[in-house]
């Protein structure tokens, strides 16, 4: 008999936990498991074989999606709740109450109060911890992140990784000239843009891209130099075409988990410069599939380094492919699968 599972978000809505559950739930092997995940309205909603779904109403939304999560709950023999501020308490107490076995992923450092964080979202480190505490077992989806959770919140010792639909980034070119660097994210205070605007500033004689939107966008348009584009939003396929032209991607935030834009410019044989603040060097072979970094000086470095030496980036170019493959879902799913067959 194959094990029920259900997975708590809107695979029919672009986000990143929901995006990871359509992933999920694509992958897990349908000899072995019965899927259920919930679907926001009736738009863009794709099939996706021996998947089955609940309906979420967007009118009377918060009373639709309290009943579409006791529905998978009653159903299922394993729940995982990713997105924990609109997973509502009842369906955990309920989920508890019935001995079903719940998983979560933790994707930052919960403990952080430095900025804007999880403990601010959730009001209080108490309503955070209490969230938790009906959950039975949370899994940091770095080692960094375990590492970091060193407030009386209890992560699983090893990690479970996410990964990335590689062959959605299917335009594999080996870069030979740094000629196109991109950012790639939400325009927001905390992804510390003013670093790749300054880079900008200083290399005239490169192309500086950035896809996404957000709050800061006019600030950061109004700061810009002429060699920077902005491209807006753009989805999967928009994103490939584009990436088939990039040569680097800069991510300049300080704070993050595993970002999956790392994995997915290394599918189009773009390698990355990260900062080291969250365990970056943990997956990235420093100046072998990447450039793991500690401050400003050491990017522009890093960017010197590459255009003087373009083999440096040919050979991260190449290498990086196999980043990418390491953590395609069809390989990393065996671990969720291992998880899931070994909940208590």
């Amino acid at each position: 008999m194959r094990k029920k599972i259900f997975l708590g978000a809107y695979i029919n809505v672009i986000n990143a936990q929901n995006i990871n559950c359509k992933s999920i739930a694509f992958h897990l092997d349908k000899n072995k498991y019965s899927v259920k995940s919930l679907v926001l309205g009736d738009k863009n909603i794709e099939n996706l074989d021996d998947v089955s779904f609940i309906k979420v109403s967007p009118l009377g939304h918060k009373i639709s999606n309290l009943f579409a999560f006791i529905k998978g709950v009653l159903w299922a023999d394993v729940c995982y709740f990713p997105k924990h501020q609109s997973t509502p308490k009842l369906a955990l107490k309920l989920a508890n109450l019935l001995d079903k076995k719940t998983f979560t992923t933790i994707e930052g450092n919960m403990c952080d109060t430095s900025r804007r964080n999880m403990i601010d979202s959730f009001g209080s480190f108490k309503n955070m911890k209490n969230h938790f505490s009906l959950i039975s077992h949370s899994f940091g989806i770095t080692s960094e992140i375990i590492k970091k959770a060193d407030c009386e919140i209890k992560l699983e010792q090893h990690p479970l990784f996410l990964g990335v639909e590689s062959n959605l980034f299917s335009f594999r070119k080996t870069k030979k000239k740094l000629n196109n660097i991109v950012f790639i994210g939400s325009l927001l205070k905390t992804k510390n843009l003013d670093n790749f605007i300054s880079l900008a500033s200083l290399y005239p004689d490169l192309n500086f891209h950035i896809i996404g939107d957000g709050p800061i966008k006019e600030y950061l348009i109004k700061k810009s130099s002429k060699n920077v584009t902005f491209h807006g939003k753009l989805n999967h396929f928009e994103l490939s075409k584009k990436l088939a032209n990039m040569d680097l991607h800069f991510l300049p935030s300080r704070s993050e988990g595993f970002p999956k834009v790392v994995l997915e410019t290394a599918s189009s044989s773009i390698p990355s410069i990260l900062y080291d603040d969250y365990g970056a060097d943990g997956w990235i072979d420093h100046t072998e599939t990447g450039f793991v970094v500690s401050n400003f000086e050491e990017v522009k470095n890093t960017i010197d380094n590459l255009i003087e030496n373009p083999e440096l980036l040919i050979r991260n170019s190449e290498n990086v492919l196999e980043l990418a493959e390491k953590f395609d879902w069809k390989i990393i799913i065996k671990s969720w699968e291992k998880v899931i067959d070994n909940l208590k």
